[in-house]
Formats: structure tokens, sequence, C-alpha cells
């Protein structure tokens, strides 16, 4: 999918609840990002004027309501940009910078596609379970938390697939374990016409060697420290499979720009 044209947008915030330990949903009213933004693509999010928070906070559009102008994003709790999107309230208005990168290339007609999230990788698949349903799809969501209260809400995750998986890793909630041990079930069930994840790079290199096992085309949507968003700082650039002898400009490419969403058999995977 290639990206569209991008607008810094002032957007009014309507909606910012939490929905599970640590999580938010912020829903905005932003006619531009809802008429053309796609799953896997972002924002950038410049939460209040002024100098703090210096930067702005990319998220990825969890999804969008064309007709009603509006696109939620989900995001942790966890440092100052986060907390000062948490302290916004109804009403006020923010400016968001998007839809910015390359996002997921949905399979045609009646495909069985795996969703495979990861903590706070969960929201670009949710969009993307949308699309997938309504283009006639079969996307089948597979979800893994440390325990059940970091689980996003069921309200939030069915309507995104036709079956929901959940795992744990203190058994709290679905399957004790990896999500990925789901991802072996589910590929040796039946076969599988596409998987697309996102989450932690210890989750997805092993998604991704699964599927090279399987023999299973593979999408993964990065996570990155962003400055920019927009490819000038060259700060979030991830080692692709590259000829021998190849320049920097060969064996890197930048999450922002080139992705987020990349073929998970070109990125070269630090983890084991």
């Amino acid at each position: 999918m290639t990206a569209r044209p991008a607008a810094d947008e002032e957007v009014g915030l309507l909606l910012n609840e939490e929905v599970a330990e640590g999580f938010r949903l912020a829903r905005l009213a932003a006619p531009h990002l809802a008429r053309i933004g796609q799953p896997g693509q972002f924002v950038q999010v410049r939460v209040r004027e002024g100098h703090e928070p210096l930067l702005r906070l990319p998220l990825s559009l969890a999804g969008v309501d064309p007709d009603a102008g509006t696109i939620d994003l989900l995001y942790e709790v966890r440092g100052p940009k986060t907390r000062a999107l948490a302290g916004v309230r109804t009403g006020e208005s923010l400016r968001c910078l998007g839809p910015l990168g390359v996002g997921f290339t949905l399979p045609a007609g009646d495909a069985r596609v795996l969703l495979v999230g990861g903590g706070i990788g969960v929201p670009p698949l949710l969009f993307l379970g949308h699309c997938l349903r309504r283009e006639g799809g079969r996307p089948e969501l597979l979800v893994g938390a440390r325990t059940a209260a970091r689980h996003l809400p069921g309200r939030l995750l069915t309507p995104a697939a036709v079956t929901l998986r959940l795992a744990t890793d203190d058994g709290s909630a679905g399957h004790r374990g990896p999500v990925t041990e789901l991802l072996v079930d589910s590929l040796t069930t039946a076969p599988a016409t596409a998987v697309c994840a996102c989450g932690p790079e210890p989750m997805l290199a092993a998604v991704a060697a699964l599927c090279r096992q399987f023999g299973v085309p593979c999408q993964v949507s990065l996570e990155a420290y962003m400055a920019c968003g927009i490819g000038i700082c060259v700060g979030c650039v991830v080692e692709v499979a590259a000829p021998p002898g190849a320049s920097p400009y060969e064996r890197y490419r930048r999450v922002c720009v080139d992705g987020p969403v990349f073929d998970a058999l070109t990125v070269r995977w630090s983890q084991p």
C-alpha cells in the first residue's frame, strides 16, 4: 500500500478513556485522516502548544469512521508524551500530522489472515481486521499480554475478527504462554493466506521465523522510536536484507517512511 497525502490537521478530542490497565482510547474529530487513513499508517500527535513535550507522539491508527469523520488512537501511558495526552480533556484541540507511512497490503477476497498482536502492537491490527472483514476476508486475531488486566476489552477486539484467541504469560486469560504458540496451532490447523503482526521485536522475530517455516507470507508493523516521523532525522532505521557489499542506503530503511509495515522475511532481526 502506498502512502496517501499527509496534512497537519487540527483535531478535537471527543473521547479519552482508560480501556485496560495502563491503556487509553482517544477518539478524535479528524475528517481528513478519517477519509484517507489506511491500516498500518500512523499519525504524529502534537499534544499541546509550546515546547513541552518537544517532540510529537507517533500513534498507529486503530480505526477510522469516514462517515463520522473520526479516528481512534489506542495508547499506553508510560512516558511524558503519553501522560500529557492522557491529561487532555474532551473538547480540547490537538494537531495530528498524517496519515504517515506505508501500511498493510490487504489480501483480496475470502482470505484467512492471522493477525498476531502483542502489547500495544494490537491497535493497527484492529483497523486491519475491520477492513479485511469489510472486504469479505476471515481475519483471526491472536493477542498476547502479560496478564488479563493488560488485554484490551472484548468490545474493541471482537469486531475486528471472526475468531479471537487470547494468551497471557501468567495464564489469567486464555492460553498460558506466548502468543506465538497460538500462531503455531492456527498454522497447523488450516492453511493461512497471510500473517500480519505487530508487537515487540522478539515476538515479531519469532513470528517471522514461524512464517518462514510454514511458507506463509508475513507482514510486520515495526515499533521504533521516532522523532520527526517524516524521514528527516533517520532515527528509526531498520536493517534489511541486502547483497554483500551493499551501501548503508541499501542495507537500512526508515521505519517512518519506508514502513512501518515491512515484509517480515526482508528484515534482519537482532533477536536469534
